[in-house]
């Protein structure tokens, strides 16, 4: 099953959105979305809630589903 991590590094990637651009629309320092995208930290469920948001999806599809699709 694929991290977290490895999740958003691929949507990130899939969708041409940088780290930074990210980080500034939820609210977090650049830095600490590094640190999730390298799968150092994993974020609180506000953050998550808010990433889930601003990717169009649901937490259960970026954080918990072991199908997740755009893995495929």
């Amino acid at each position: 099953m694929p991290s977290f991590a490895t999740k958003l590094e691929k949507i990130l990637h899939e969708r041409s959105i940088n780290q930074s651009a990210l980080a500034k629309k939820i609210g977090v320092d650049k830095s600490l979305m590094n640190k999730w995208v390298k799968g150092r930290h994993v974020p609180s469920a506000r953050f998550m809630t808010k990433i889930a948001r601003e990717l169009g999806m649901t937490e259960q599809e970026i954080f918990f589903d072991p199908d997740f699709s755009h893995l495929d």
